[in-house]
């Protein structure tokens, strides 16, 4: 973007336009190490679907800086949403059957249990749908999945991991949704299990960086690994910050401070929106709902001592709410083509798009991409 939100925040010295990885990969790398050697960079520490560009950059980076995240190799096993449940299965932690629509064995998964299908390297609840069991099988793609559903409470959490051991997990859940996307949080107790499915999961890897995963609990409590995403999620808002960075400084501030369960944290503009158009529509119980949310959270923007990123929000975002109108995209869908993985590979998002069933039921997400 010319324009960036945080370049008007009190936080930020500088701010840089670079080209966007998913169309100059190569122009974006060169901005990026021309910014490294220009600033003297020591620490280079991404925060979004980037992560999956910056983490194959990793190798080239000067000696004196620091990149803070996984692996390409950990990234393309973990972010690939098949790859990730063969992973799990084999650490001995609990998804879900998934398998691509050009697999014979989707077509008996199809047959027997009620199915979600969504793209592989999807990001923010794109083109993801429930499919009744005995429908017709999608078309063959290596792209898209069809995953066994699983019945439950959804928990979405938010992990910082230090040399594959977990350091500190916010665990919280949607409360107001946009779409396929939370814009309202609520912080959720981390279950035992979770905890243990995590370290059991990142064990041994000598992983550093920002961990996110979705699960859903069925009702013995079992937590079945959805996806991971290995970057911050909404989860950060729920972590005090200044163990939060300091940690991810290297620096030892002991024990984590986590924000007990029951508080909330939303987008108020987003938040908004969703009243009005529920309200709209004459959806009264759904807008109370919205509004409640509104009332009630704190905006995860909103500070008095910095308040122009939340009072230029929308003209700062201008560029891809544009964008959203332009090329009637979600505008989730905007605000990350220019650099989410799955957006890299030319005519995907037109693939799965057309892949995907019309008359589908939308899945509720909490992840997302969202901050």
């Amino acid at each position: 973007m010319k324009r960036q939100l945080c370049s008007v925040s009190r936080a930020v010295t500088k701010t840089f336009q670079v080209a966007p990885p998913n169309t100059d990969i190569e122009g974006w790398e060169r901005d990026i190490l021309d910014i490294i050697e220009r600033e003297n960079v020591t620490d280079l520490i991404p925060t979004s679907e980037e992560v999956c560009h910056v983490a194959n950059l990793a190798p080239r980076l000067p000696d004196t800086t620091r990149y803070v995240g996984p692996s390409a190799e950990w990234i393309a096993q973990w972010h690939d949403k098949l790859q990730f449940v063969n992973y799990a299965i084999s650490r001995g932690v609990t998804a879900p059957s998934v398998y691509t629509t050009a697999d014979g064995e989707a077509r008996a998964l199809i047959r027997q249990t009620e199915c979600v299908l969504k793209p592989r390297r999807g990001c923010s609840g794109t083109a993801v749908s429930f499919i009744p069991p005995g429908s017709t099988l999608p078309p063959p793609s290596q792209d898209m999945l069809l995953q066994r559903r699983v019945q439950g409470n959804h928990l979405y959490t938010l992990s910082w991991v230090d040399a594959g051991e977990v350091k500190a997990t916010a665990s919280y859940r949607g409360s107001t949704h946009s779409g396929t996307v939370a814009v309202g949080f609520q912080s959720a107790p981390t279950p035992f299990s979770v905890k243990q499915w995590i370290e059991q999961f990142v064990a041994d890897t000598d992983v550093t960086g920002f961990l996110s995963f979705d699960f859903i609990l069925d009702r013995s409590g079992i937590p079945w690994g959805i996806e991971c995403n290995p970057r911050l999620s909404s989860g950060v808002h729920f972590i005090d910050e200044a163990w939060l960075g300091a940690a991810v400084m290297g620096e030892d501030m002991g024990a984590p401070s986590i924000t007990p369960a029951g508080k909330r944290v939303q987008w108020s503009y987003s938040t908004l929106t969703e009243a009005y158009k529920h309200l709209f529509r004459f959806q009264i119980p759904e807008s109370i709902r919205c509004l409640r949310d509104l009332f009630i959270s704190r905006d995860a923007v909103w500070s008095w001592r910095d308040p122009l990123p939340f009072f230029l929000m929308t003209p700062l975002c201008w560029e891809f709410i544009w964008r959203s109108i332009r090329e009637r995209m979600p505008i989730g869908d905007a605000s990350q083509c220019d650099i989410a993985w799955h957006w890299f590979k030319p005519g995907f998002q037109q693939e799965f798009r057309r892949e995907a069933p019309e008359q589908a039921t939308v899945m509720p997400r909490g992840n997302e991409r969202e901050a």
